[in-house]
């Protein structure tokens, strides 16, 4: 009788088992990369999310409402985007041609818009609140992650005071119109004090119009209005890309130690005179291309360009 060697009896088993666990390996590898590109698509897909690294600055100015006046004025801002701002020698008297080109502190270096709102602070000592992050958010004009809307033009000016305040996403504390009450939130992003402004995607299609010498301009917002339901009001059939600026605070107090440095001129108190302002100095070749690519859903988003 013939005995097969021992060594001989387990060598093919093993064989066969380092071609499964190959295998087995190859498929493992296919899966997470799939699932690695599909996460990135997605994360990069959900609308514009442009995150401005840090505060540009803070000073009593307002490029729009009051334009071309001397010194400071109004109440004090808070600046996101736009680098130039505070360099100029008059903010207030800044023009289109004064801010395009320059630097930004946004993420997206194609987007060197001006954004601004009031200054959060404490009520007492009137210190201000450092921001913990700042967010343009772009969606289509029915504020949906993606579908319809134009860029908005070149040298558009707007304010809006459509808001409200959260404690973020996190927290069960509702939206409300006043600074709310944000105790057992942990002040990470998520879970603090929030502040949301919204801005309208209606258009009438006046373009904008702006002499450099104008004193206060405003002008842009008669031009602009607010979807009613699911659609635009008569009057102001374009859509345009919805805008929603996003500001948290590490703050996670009781509120009622705060306010913003427009509430006593806008005679009101917590909070209530939310505001902010747009001026739009974006990139024109780069805001269209984001629009197209992270909203419109007919080119390739990338997490560079939307987020």
């Amino acid at each position: 009788m013939r005995h097969t060697p021992r060594h001989a009896a387990v060598a093919l088993p093993s064989r066969r088992l380092q071609v499964i666990a190959m295998v087995m390996a190859a498929t493992l590898a296919l899966i997470v990369t799939s699932l690695v590109s599909q996460s990135q698509s997605q994360s990069a897909q959900a609308m514009a999310k442009i995150k401005c690294k840090q505060t540009t600055g803070t000073g009593r100015f307002d490029p729009i409402v009051h334009h071309d006046e001397q010194g400071q004025v109004g109440h004090n801002h808070q600046f996101f985007g736009n680098n130039a701002w505070l360099s100029l020698p008059n903010p207030n008297a800044a023009n289109l041609s004064d801010l395009q080109g320059k630097g930004t502190n946004c993420e997206n270096p194609k987007d060197t818009a001006g954004y601004w709102v009031p200054v959060l602070q404490y009520t007492a000592t009137k210190k201000a609140l450092t921001p913990q992050a700042f967010t343009a958010y772009y969606r289509s004009w029915d504020f949906k992650e993606t579908g319809d809307g134009q860029p908005f033009p070149a040298d558009t000016r707007l304010v809006a005071e459509k808001h409200d305040w959260s404690c973020g996403q996190y927290m069960s504390v509702p939206p409300s119109q006043a600074i709310p009450d944000c105790t057992g939130a942990t002040g990470k992003p998520g879970s603090t004090l929030t502040a949301h402004i919204d801005f309208p995607s209606c258009w009438n299609g006046v373009k904008p119009n702006h002499p450099a010498s104008q004193v206060g301009d405003t002008t842009d917002n008669k031009n602009y209005a607010y979807r009613v339901g699911k659609s635009c009001p008569s009057g102001f059939p374009i859509k345009m890309v919805a805008l929603r600026e996003t500001i948290s605070y590490p703050y996670t107090g009781k509120g009622a130690d705060l306010e913003l440095s427009s509430d006593a001129e806008h005679g009101t108190s917590d909070g209530q005179s939310l505001h902010a302002d747009f001026f739009n100095a974006w990139d024109t070749a780069g805001f269209a291309s984001m629009v197209k690519n992270c909203i419109s859903g007919t080119g390739t988003p990338t997490a560079a360009e939307c987020g």
